[in-house]
Formats: structure tokens, sequence, C-alpha cells
């Protein structure tokens, strides 16, 4: 094994080149190559920049009116509820459409995917109980 090992690394170069391809030097590699370009194009980025200027809001000239509102809103809300209150929130919520909380119908693809989640996350089949007694 020894011999085959010595026998290979003698006729193979660096990286599996035949050994009489040698690698260049790195310096000369480098000199070869260079990462600076010809033409000068450097500029600032921050020139470019443009920001549109924010609106200030200063609300502390109607902070009263503000206040007062608030207020008032609390005051018409602070009373105890009575039956006669339920009856109207109830019927207006019946009166908007149901189609938010409608489900839909059950089709051939989720009744598919609903057994393989229950195979995924279900005990295994070993501890299952039979239904056939």
């Amino acid at each position: 094994m020894r011999e085959i090992g010595k026998t290979l690394g003698e006729a193979a170069g660096p990286r599996g080149r035949p050994a009489p391809v040698r690698l260049p030097p790195a310096e000369e590699a480098e000199e070869r190559v260079s990462l600076e370009t010809t033409s000068r194009e450097d500029r600032s980025l921050e020139e470019g920049t443009r920001r549109v200027e924010r609106k200030i809001v200063d609300s502390d000239d109607e902070a009263e009116s503000i206040a007062a509102r608030r207020i008032a809103a609390a005051e018409a809300n602070a009373r105890p509820l009575a039956a006669v209150d339920h009856k109207a929130f109830d019927e207006r919520i019946r009166q908007e459409p149901a189609d938010a909380t409608a489900t839909a119908g059950i089709s051939m693809r989720r009744l598919r995917n609903a057994v393989v989640w229950r195979e995924i996350l279900g005990p295994p089949v070993s501890l299952r109980e039979s239904d056939e007694r």
C-alpha cells in the first residue's frame, strides 16, 4: 500500500495535475490580475439620497378638545347595560353578513390533508384502538 501511495504521489502534481505541469508562484499570479479599474467613477452615494421632509404634527393646541371628547365617550359607556342593550347588540350583529364566519365546504383535498395530518400527528398504528371488535 505504501509503495502504491508513493507511486501515485510522485505521478500526480498539485490538485490532480500531472507532475510536469507546475502551478505558477503566488506572486506572479497576483501581479497578473489587478482589482483596480482604469476608469475613475468614484462618487459619494450620500449625495443622491433625497428624503421627503416629515410633516410636524402638534396636538398640543387640540389637547383640551381631545380630552373632552374622550371623557364624553367614557361617560356615555359608563352605565350598566340592560336587556334592551343586549337585544340591540344581538340584532345589530345578526344583520351583518356571515361570509367571514362561514366555513368552506369540505373538498376531497381538505379531507385527504386531514387524513394525512392525522397519520403524522396521531398515535402509531400499533397503539390505536381498533374499531373492529
